[in-house]
């Protein structure tokens, strides 16, 4: 097992990327292939500096990028929400795991 799949801020992280995943395969056509990608890709980078940052010396600089992450896709859920293509309740579910993840990092980000 590797040594970040202990970390609990990973696994939200991870199923967090898996839902998004699943929602964007639902998107319209007109928003699959530009804001849907937008939002796996920042997922993917998030989850990427999360791994980065268990494994340096020097978490901060990660752990800032993470939080960076953790904003991107808030507006990108928000924008979702907005042009309806998700409904409140998976704004909802997807706005908590969010939240989740950045009080996650930032608490992590105060203690390094």
């Amino acid at each position: 097992m590797a040594q970040y799949e202990h970390l609990t801020i990973f696994q939200k992280s991870y199923d967090l990327l898996v839902r998004i995943y699943n929602e964007v395969h639902n998107f319209p056509k007109e928003y699959k292939y530009s804001l849907g990608e937008k939002l796996q890709n920042v997922c993917l980078e998030l989850l990427d500096y999360i791994v980065i940052a268990n494994s340096e010396r020097d978490k901060r600089l990660y752990l800032k990028r993470a939080n960076q992450q953790v904003d991107r896709l808030r507006i990108y859920v928000r924008l979702c929400y907005a042009l309806n293509v998700f409904g409140k309740r998976k704004y909802e579910v997807l706005s908590k795991y969010i939240d989740e993840v950045g009080r996650m990092a930032g608490g992590w980000l105060k203690s390094s």
